[in-house]
C-alpha cells in the first residue's frame, strides 16, 4: 500500500474528493472485515506512546468498556498489547467496574485504569461525595488507585470554579487514589481553550474522527503543547459502516481506517474504542502502529458519502437554539446512535429514560421541523428524533 502525507489526505478529502469519487475503488462484497489480511497470527499492539505530561506511555489503540459484558474481553486485549482501560461509574450500571476489576487481577502493574464520574448539578458538588464515589469505584475496580481520574461528560469546564471539586480531586491525589486528573468532553471547541487556563487537565479525552475533528486540531495541539494529554473518542464518527453493505467485505476494514485516520492527527497520542468481543480486539487492534494510505482515502469518502445525511456530529450544536422546544437534540440523537449503531440497547434506553420529563421529542410529530434548515450537515432532524425515540421508549 502507498504512503503519503496528511496534508495530502486532507486536502484530497475536500475540493479532491470529486476526482476520487469519479475513480475506481475496491469491490466491497459483503463479508466479514479483514483484521490482518495474510497473517494467522492474532495481531499485537505496535506503537506505545506517552500521554502528555503524565510520563505514561500507552497502547495507541486502547480499550473503552462503556459496553462490557465479558470480562475475559479484558484480559485478551491485554494478551494482544493493549495496556490502557477506560470505563466510568456508570457504565453498564457500574459493572463496568467490576468486570475490570474481575478481569485484571495480578497484572495491575502492567497496565493503566482511567475511570470518570459525572457532576450534573454543580452547585451541588461535595469535596465528601467526591472521594465516597471514587472510593466505590475503587473498591468494584478491585484497586488502590487510579491512574487517571476524569470529569465525566464535561460540557464546559467552569465547574472547575467550584472549591468543593477541586479539593475532592487534590484530596484524592494526596491519598495516592489518582495518579492524575482530566475529562471528556463532547465539546472540545469551548473545554479545550478552558483547559489551557487551568492546571488542572493532565489529558483530555474529546470527539476527534474524520468527520468532526479537524476544526478542532489546531486546539489539540495547543493543548499538546501545554502537555495535556489527548485520547481521541468516538473515531468510528457514528460506526454506522455495520449498515452500509459497501463497507463491509473481506479487502476492506472501516474501523481500522477510522483509527489510522485519528492516530495521524496532530496531537492525538492515542484513541480509545469499544472492545465488547474478541473479533473487536483483534480487528482494532490490528492497526496499531499503521499509517495512512491512499486506500484509506476511499474508504473513508465512501463512509462520509453515505454516512454523511444520517450521522448527527456530536459535538455540533448548531441545531439547538431553533428548536421551540428546547430539545437536547444532540444528545437524543446520540443514545439513538448508541441503540442502532453501537448495539448498546439497554445502556441507551437508561441514558433516555434519564432525561427530563420534557425533554422526549414528542412535539415533533406536529413540528414543521425548523432543526432541519438550521442543520449545516443536512440531517433530516425531525425524522431522527422520532426515529429515536421509537427505538429508546419502552
Amino acid at each position: 500500500m502507498s504512503r503519503f502525507t496528511r496534508r495530502e489526505f486532507l486536502g484530497a478529502l475536500g475540493p479532491g474528493m470529486a476526482a476520487w469519487r469519479g475513480a475506481s475503488r475496491p469491490s466491497y462484497e459483503k463479508g466479514r472485515s479483514a483484521v490482518s489480511p495474510g497473517s494467522e497470527e492474532p495481531p499485537s499492539i505496535r506503537r506505545y506512546r506517552p500521554l502528555g505530561r503524565t510520563g505514561l506511555k500507552i497502547s495507541d489503540v486502547s480499550f473503552g468498556a462503556i459496553s462490557l459484558f465479558e470480562p475475559n474481553v479484558l484480559r485478551y486485549a491485554f494478551d494482544r498489547g493493549v495496556n490502557f482501560f477506560d470505563t466510568a461509574e456508570t457504565y453498564v450500571r457500574s459493572n463496568s467496574e467490576r468486570y475490570i476489576g474481575q478481569a485484571l487481577g495480578g497484572i495491575r502493574d502492567k497496565i493503566y485504569l482511567a475511570t470518570k464520574h459525572g457532576f450534573p448539578a454543580p452547585d451541588r458538588i461535595r469535596r465528601a461525595n467526591i472521594i465516597r464515589r471514587m472510593e466505590a469505584s475503587l473498591r468494584r475496580l478491585k484497586t488502590d488507585y487510579v491512574d487517571i481520574g476524569m470529569i465525566h461528560g464535561v460540557q464546559d469546564l467552569s465547574l472547575l470554579d467550584n472549591p468543593e471539586l477541586r479539593a475532592g480531586y487534590d484530596a484524592l491525589k494526596r491519598s495516592g487514589k489518582i495518579r492524575f486528573t482530566g475529562f471528556s468532553t463532547h465539546n472540545a471547541a469551548v473545554t479545550l481553550p478552558q483547559a489551557l487556563e487551568s492546571d488542572f487537565a493532565d489529558m483530555a479525552l474529546v470527539i476527534y474522527n474524520h468527520m468532526e475533528g479537524p476544526d478542532i486540531e489546531p486546539l489539540i495541539v495547543r493543548a499538546r503543547e501545554k502537555g495535556i494529554g489527548i485520547i481521541a473518542m468516538k473515531v468510528f464518527a457514528g460506526g454506522k459502516h455495520g449498515r452500509l453493505s459497501t463497507l463491509i467485505g473481506p479487502d476492506v476494514s472501516y474501523p481500522q481506517t477510522a483509527i489510522r485516520w485519528a492516530l495521524a492527527g496532530p496531537g492525538v497520542d492515542a484513541c480509545l474504542v469499544t472492545m465488547s468481543s474478541y473479533s473487536h480486539v483483534d480487528e482494532y487492534v490490528a492497526a496499531s502502529g499503521q499509517p495512512l494510505n491512499r486506500e484509506d482515502l476511499e474508504v473513508i469518502g465512501a463512509y462520509r458519502e453515505q454516512a454523511g445525511p444520517l450521522y448527527c456530529r456530536v459535538s455540533c450544536a448548531e441545531c439547538l437554539s431553533s428548536c421551540p422546544h428546547g430539545l437536547a437534540i444532540n444528545d437524543i440523537l446520540r443514545f439513538g446512535m448508541y441503540f442502532e449503531d453501537y448495539h448498546m440497547e439497554k445502556e441507551a434506553m437508561r441514558l433516555y429514560a434519564e432525561l427530563p420529563g420534557g425533554g422526549r421529542p414528542l412535539p415533533c410529530q406536529h413540528c414543521p421541523g425548523p432543526c432541519v434548515d438550521a442543520c449545516p450537515h443536512g440531517l433530516d432532524v425531525r425524522s431522527l428524533l422520532l426515529r429515536a425515540h421509537e427505538q429508546l421508549s419502552p
